[in-house]
């Protein structure tokens, strides 16, 4: 806390209310969002379905020591691996990603201007507003007259006046003027909070139609390729008296034919392909703006 100065009539909190505050947890602390651990990722890309069955049929071909057939392993390998780089990296940029940026704000506390930690005010505060200045928690104006930008949360660049008794949204700017405005929402009930948590959570449910397609694809695979291979066994070992070694490499041959393995590093391969090349024109537009 440095920057005692006269708030001119403004009382603000008392450091005993800004105690009692804090016991109640009403804290504008920042949240923190569940993301995968590095194991997490490591496990929902490696212990899968198909992994398995691969697995079972690898084991089954070195049984019978048809070595040369286990050619399909190292598809198998660089698939996970992909899908485990490419989460690992969404992590980090996840883990990274803050819309505040601002970390120090005016507040008026027992009639006092101070200048404390964004993440040590308490609900009701009274925190002052100027120009360049980002709105760390949802507020309330109580004196004095802005103009805002709320396009970091809603898109729209237009500038926006807020007099007494309009609401300010935490993570929006103040392009000029100056207000006093008390806060109403902090910490994790703040808008800016719920935002930057919906931004963190990955959700599985939410899929583009080629994904939804291509899980239902593999799906109808793994139920038909159990029953599948068992009847091609059965028919070469039982049926036509073949030689165990060769029933079991000709349904594994098939079985790995009817796997999407390829399929699956395909649509790897074109996601992370995507992502560089709408990167390069996100890098392109950047740079033809900075010419302008």
């Amino acid at each position: 806390i440095k920057n005692k100065q006269d708030a001119g009539g403004i009382q603000g909190l008392s450091q005993e209310e800004v105690n009692e505050r804090v016991k109640k947890c009403q804290v504008n602390t920042a949240v923190q969002a569940p993301t995968k651990t590095f194991g997490e990722i490591v496990r929902s890309n490696s212990l899968t379905y198909f992994n398995f069955v691969f697995l079972f049929l690898a084991t089954l071909l070195f049984l019978v020591h048809a070595y040369k057939d286990m050619s399909f392993l190292p598809l198998i390998f660089i698939n996970s691996l992909i899908g485990i780089l490419q989460e690992l990296r969404a992590k980090q940029i996840l883990d990274k990603l803050s819309v505040l940026n601002t970390p120090k704000i005016k507040v008026v506390r027992e009639a006092k201007e101070q200048e404390i930690w964004t993440h040590k005010l308490v609900l009701d505060d009274i925190i002052i507003l100027e120009a360049g200045a980002q709105i760390p928690a949802d507020a309330v104006v109580v004196s004095g007259e802005i103009l805002v930008n709320e396009a970091l949360l809603t898109g729209e660049s237009d500038e926006i006046k807020k007099t007494t008794g309009d609401e300010l949204m935490s993570g929006s700017f103040v392009v000029s003027g100056k207000c006093y405005a008390k806060l109403s929402r902090v910490g994790a009930e703040s808008y800016i909070s719920q935002l930057t948590l919906k931004a963190k959570a990955i959700k599985t449910t939410e899929q583009s139609e080629i994904l939804k397609s291509l899980n239902n694809f593999v799906r109808l695979a793994g139920i038909l390729i159990i029953p599948i291979g068992l009847l091609m066994f059965g028919q070469q070992y039982l049926i036509h008296a073949t030689p165990i070694k060769m029933s079991i490499q000709a349904m594994i041959a098939a079985i790995v034919g009817m796997i999407p393995e390829g399929l699956f590093l395909l649509s790897s391969v074109t996601l992370v392909l995507s992502a560089v090349r709408l990167a390069q024109k996100k890098v392109l537009v950047h740079d033809m703006h900075c010419i302008e």
